[in-house]
């Protein structure tokens, strides 16, 4: 990697990684995010959140450069406050939604569309979703939700989702219609329906590619499962302390847990040219 801090592209994940939900942003991290774009450095986000979601924040946390959204489905430049890339669900997404919740009574389910939120099944893990993102929501149904889908997300206890996650990995088998789309789990009680292919990973090197970055001189730094693909591209991987074991494993650094400032200690290590 470079020594040269301008040339440098550095992406952290959000939840769990530059933020807890109830706690905040550390202030260490706002502070040396601060300063180290002042030094020249590019710092951007990569989030399963939408543009409404993640922008609340960057009134705190300096973006020098576009961020990316819905897991690597959406690339938004907030300074211009124009979409720069974006990844939209197959139209067969409606059916395939429409058998999950027939199948599933109490499933909480919440569909994306660029900044409205559509709350087409409410359930405590979805109010809590909203409530925790201070999301905006729309109540109604499937019906007439209209079309161009960023994403959709399940709610429901962490025991239910691994149900239903193994209910949507069998039907992948056997019906073509799932197996246009990927499924990802974001957290215990979240799961998700996204474009078919779309990762942070390969939206990291389309916005390598925007921002004339070579990926040897990308670092990202995430906290879970879906920043596995995200962690595996980058030139340097970094975890927090409060990552799972297995994710740790990944990783070329472990930081400190999210909550002690994990992402300002990384960036401290390379304003401080610790970084190889």
């Amino acid at each position: 990697m470079t020594s040269d801090i301008d040339k440098i592209l550095v992406v952290s994940d959000i939840d769990g990684t530059i933020l807890q939900a109830g706690y905040g942003i550390p202030g260490k991290n706002i502070e040396t995010i601060e300063k180290f774009v002042e030094l020249g450095g590019r710092f951007t986000l990569a989030t399963g959140r939408g543009i409404t979601a993640t922008g609340k924040y960057t009134d705190f946390i300096h973006l020098s450069v576009p961020a990316i959204l819905v897991n690597g489905g959406m690339i938004y430049d907030y300074s211009e406050k124009k979409v720069l890339r974006e990844h939209t669900l197959e139209p067969e997404a409606r059916s395939v939604l429409r058998e999950i919740m027939d199948v599933f009574p109490n499933l909480g389910v919440e569909i994306l569309i660029r900044e409205t939120s559509c709350a087409v099944r409410m359930n405590e893990e979805v109010l809590n979703h909203t409530a925790v993102e201070h999301l905006p929501f729309v109540l109604t149904d499937l019906e007439t939700v209209e079309d161009g889908w960023n994403k959709v997300l399940f709610g429901d206890k962490p025991e239910e989702i691994l149900i239903v996650k193994d209910y949507v990995e069998n039907r992948c088998k056997h019906d073509e219609r799932f197996r246009l789309f990927d499924f990802v789990q974001t957290a215990k009680i979240y799961y998700e329906l996204i474009p078919k292919g779309i990762n942070k990973a390969d939206a990291l090197r389309e916005l390598a590619e925007i921002t004339d970055t070579e990926m040897e001189n990308t670092v990202v730094i995430g906290d879970y499962y879906n920043d596995v693909e995200l962690l595996e591209a980058a030139g340097i991987s970094a975890v927090v302390g409060d990552a799972p074991d297995d994710v740790k494993e990944i990783a070329d650094i472990v930081v400190k847990p999210c909550l002690e400032g994990g992402v300002a200690e990384l960036l401290e290590m390379i304003m401080n040219n610790e970084l190889k």
